[in-house]
């Protein structure tokens, strides 16, 4: 016995005190873009008024209204920002009016006429020079199924950005 020692006038076996437990110290994290600032907080679109006459065929819509989501002060080495949509969809799939009109739906999308459905997203260039982002939209009513009922229309679309 190797004894370096006594404890309490017992030999003390060294080894008992020099093991040590193997120990692993795992270090995670993660490097992601700074976020631009979000510059179009709250967008409103009003769909004015629009007759049920002219609702009342399957696939029938109103006109386009245009709107843009906007990211400034976009930080050197963030390329690209990724917008997904979110919100209430009804049985067709487009958004759901949470309005009292019925047999109407809401459609949002893209400038090159994409869909952009709940669940979708898009992709834009960060410009360089003035650091900044912008998301042109456009959204309507329609009566996919035709037979739009008279009363308000509602709609609330969340927007999540991510960085690239």
């Amino acid at each position: 016995m190797d004894s370096c020692g006594l404890a309490a006038g017992r030999p003390v076996n060294r080894e008992r005190f020099l093991r040590a437990a193997d120990v692993t110290l795992t270090v995670n994290g993660k490097v992601v873009a700074r976020p631009c600032t979000v510059s179009t907080v709250n967008a409103t679109v009003e769909l004015g008024d629009l007759y049920t006459f002219s609702l009342i065929g399957a696939g029938s819509a109103s006109a386009w209204h245009s709107v843009a989501l906007d990211l400034s002060n976009c930080p050197v080495g963030t390329s690209r920002v990724k917008a997904t949509f979110s919100g209430t969809a009804d049985s067709t799939g487009y958004y759901k009016n949470q309005g009292t009109a019925g047999n109407i739906q809401l459609e949002l999308q893209n400038e090159d006429g994409t869909t952009l459905n709940n669940g979708s997203s898009q992709s834009v260039q960060v410009d360089e020079a003035s650091q900044s982002a912008r998301f042109p939209l456009q959204v309507r009513a329609l009566s996919v199924n035709g037979g739009a009922t008279q009363g308000t229309i509602q709609a609330v679309i969340n927007v999540t950005y991510t960085y690239a």
